[in-house]
């Protein structure tokens, strides 16, 4: 077991300098794409992605309505790959996240988008990939190969692209300011992972929890609900924090793992509403917080640069580093592999 997780690990603590990258070497060329934007004012922006890349697209739905006001929609590849259906795009813009670029379905909708009208986007780990050859523009994560089946580096590298294309598009001076302080973030994180690794001990009989989030969060309460799936098979369902209170919560019983993402901002209220309710019914509450009120609430707290003044759409990026060392953490003591996960492989080729 002494070599179980490596590659994971060593994956988790690139994640800075593979954004560092991004940021200095990916800025001009997205700022380029971004500017045809500016000119044609599409009405509205479609992700096509599966897994982990899904939730990229959960994320950046937040910020391209928050931060660019674009209504933003997830779509379902199965209309372009099953049904073959042909959809008016014109003024769309359609943006495809796979880091292996090898999602056929993905491409479909790409594809399709195009003969629609829209302008397509690749997001994309693999140069020369399928979805890189059927994309008007294409932007490569740069992340170097990801070994390790879970994806740790290419979810962070992904959310960061999408954040500079909104910055972009949007013209946003303080998110180009305010991306610089990412690899900090998740710098900290990595300087703090044993205290994270320690607080799964308790966890390693799970068979079951819930994983929360909200607004930006709501991606990583996806991702890191995932993360538990592959690497530990622990039955982990995520939600919103105010669709789990109509009628999931019925579920909590005493004992019963609830891991909350509470981040400083306008979200932060609501879900500690949802955190206390849960602790009342028996729950133990996980907060994974950059609030110290949260913390304090918490059963079992995971800080998280909490001495750092970032906005809420920041947060993902150091909370989903915690959530990756807690899932690998737990995965390993539970005797489990989290590098190379039972049937699962580092690409999956979905129609």
């Amino acid at each position: 077991m002494h070599n179980y997780g490596v590659l994971m690990n060593s994956e988790i603590e690139e994640q800075p300098a593979v954004i560092e990258r991004l940021l200095k070497e990916k800025q001009g060329m997205i700022a380029e794409i971004a500017a045809k934007f500016r000119v044609v004012s599409p009405y509205a922006v479609f992700f096509a992605a599966r897994g982990t890349s899904d939730h990229a697209a959960l994320y950046a739905k937040y910020l391209f309505e928050t931060v660019a006001g674009l209504p933003t929609g997830l779509s379902a590849p199965s209309v372009f790959s099953t049904y073959h259906a042909n959809l008016n795009m014109k003024n769309c813009l359609v943006i495809g996240i796979s880091q292996s670029g090898a999602a056929e379905d993905v491409v479909e909708v790409l594809a399709g988008a195009k003969r629609g009208g829209a302008h397509t986007i690749a997001i994309t780990n693999c140069a020369g990939s399928i979805l890189d050859e059927v994309a008007d523009d294409t932007i490569l994560l740069g992340a170097e190969k990801e070994r390790a089946v879970a994806a740790t580096k290419t979810y962070t590298a992904s959310l960061a692209v999408l954040a500079m294309l909104v910055a972009e598009i949007a013209d946003s001076n303080d998110l180009r300011e305010a991306l610089k302080l990412v690899p900090d973030s998740i710098a900290s994180v990595i300087a703090n992972k044993q205290t994270i690794q320690d607080n799964a001990i308790r966890f390693r009989y799970l068979e079951e929890c819930v994983v929360l989030g909200r607004g930006y969060n709501l991606s990583t309460a996806n991702e890191l609900a995932l993360k538990l799936r592959e690497t530990t098979y622990v039955r982990a369902q995520p939600f919103a924090t105010p669709d789990f209170v109509h009628g999931p919560i019925a579920i909590i019983d005493r004992g019963y793992p609830v891991i909350a993402h509470a981040a400083e901002g306008p979200t932060l209220e609501s879900v500690m509403q949802v955190i206390h309710t849960s602790k009342k019914r028996g729950a133990e509450a996980v907060v994974i917080s950059n609030s110290h009120s949260a913390l304090n609430d918490a059963d079992v707290a995971i800080p998280v640069c909490v001495d750092m003044n970032m906005p809420e759409w920041m947060t993902p990026f150091p909370f989903i580093t915690a959530g990756q060392f807690f899932a690998r953490s737990l995965s390993i003591l539970r005797g489990n592999n989290p590098d190379e996960p039972r049937g699962l492989s580092k690409v999956t080729v979905t129609r």
